[in-house]
């Protein structure tokens, strides 16, 4: 069925209502942002968030409406995004830094509304140009201040603008999504970091808990599909059972094997993205793993995917004997299955959303409910 942002995306763009493909959908603010890919190869989002921003960039309903759409990459909640992504500005900025530019930007990772990274090749190597709301931009400088201070082998910040842009340094080491090794082996390297991490006072909390997105999620799936709808519910529904917090350390808010570099000893020698890191729940790292571990299972060749699969499976042999890490878990799935049944494939949203009903059962360790789906 179409999701309601599709409806107002053609009425305002005027365009026929089954030519707007949905990309992604996720929660922001108090309603969602909407990807579309267009007929003109162009993709647009819808914007329900009600988040204000200093200046429009694309349509806008009447005053005091709650919806905008704009066209990428005119993101009205990163204002630096288009000048940096399209034009020379990035090679300007980096020269402003002793640095030179030995190519134009290339857009690596985008989340509308949050956050895009470009990597730049310079005449020194990469480095990389990341594009935050300008509101968050001097906190991103703090943590990465006090987590080279506490020992974490985070990037260096070359340079930041109170627009929103920051220039890092490239990590140390090799991606781990490029290793294959033995999955105990990094999960003792990681359980180091972890540890590590832990032991470093940041100041704020840590990303919220993406247990406050169930409910979202299970609305969303609704206007997908009613069968993936039933599976969401029940996950949203085992959150109220799951356990209080389970403990309060630094964590860092959104960890996966994406983020993280390794040595030649198979230490973990880089460690990325830690926007979201601060104070909270290590129940939620440890989720955040084994379900992204999980989804990136399902979308890999076969020899990575078995690879994917071990990681997760000792991860949740290792961590996952907590009933809350378990709940979290699931409700990690069922976001993936919502940006799996974004771009079409329900085959794969129902895999994760299998695993999810599993793990959320009641009084099953989460090792076995993996097992079980």
């Amino acid at each position: 069925m179409p999701h309601p942002a599709s409806a107002l995306l053609t009425d305002a763009l005027d365009i026929e209502p089954d030519t707007a493909r949905m990309l992604s959908s996720e929660p922001f603010g108090d309603g969602a942002v909407t990807g579309f890919a267009l007929p003109d190869d162009t993709i647009a989002y819808v914007d329900t968030s009600g988040v204000a921003v200093s200046a429009e960039t694309g349509w806008v309903a009447d005053a005091g409406a709650r919806e905008r759409i704009w066209i990428h990459p005119a993101d009205p909640h990163l204002p630096a995004l288009a000048p940096v992504a399209f034009g020379e500005t990035a090679g300007i900025l980096l020269a402003r830094l002793g640095i030179e530019a030995a190519g134009a930007p290339e857009m690596v990772g985008y989340r509308p509304g949050r956050r895009a990274v470009l990597r730049v090749e310079t005449t020194a190597g990469a480095s990389w140009v990341k594009v935050v709301r300008p509101s968050r931009v001097e906190r991103i400088v703090d943590l990465h201040r006090h987590l080279t201070a506490g020992g974490m082998p985070v990037p260096e910040v070359l340079g930041w603008s109170p627009l929103g842009v920051l220039v890092l340094s490239a990590a140390a080491g090799t991606p781990a999504t490029d290793l294959d090794g033995d999955p105990a082996a990094l999960l003792d390297a990681i359980d180091a970091l972890r540890a590590g991490l832990a032991r470093v006072a940041l100041p704020g909390t840590a990303r919220t808990s993406l247990a406050a997105r169930a409910d979202w999620y299970a609305q969303t799936l609704g206007d997908m599909d009613r069968e993936a709808a039933v599976v969401a519910r029940r996950v949203a529904a085992s959150v109220d059972r799951a356990e209080a917090q389970s403990g309060s350390a630094t964590i860092h808010g959104d960890l996966h094997l994406g983020q993280l570099f390794l040595d030649t000893d198979g230490q973990v020698s880089g460690l990325i993205d830690v926007d979201t890191a601060g104070t909270g729940d290590p129940s939620d790292d440890s989720a955040a793993f084994i379900a992204h571990a999980l989804a990136s299972a399902l979308a890999s060749a076969a020899g990575p995917a078995e690879r994917a699969r071990g990681i997760a499976h000792e991860a949740a042999r290792r961590w996952g004997d907590s009933p809350r890490v378990a709940v979290l878990t699931a409700v990690h799935l069922v976001g993936h299955a919502v940006g799996a049944m974004s771009t079409g494939d329900g085959a794969r949203a129902h895999r994760l959303l299998r695993w999810a009903d599993s793990a959320a059962t009641p009084k099953r360790r989460l090792i076995d409910a993996l097992d079980a789906a």
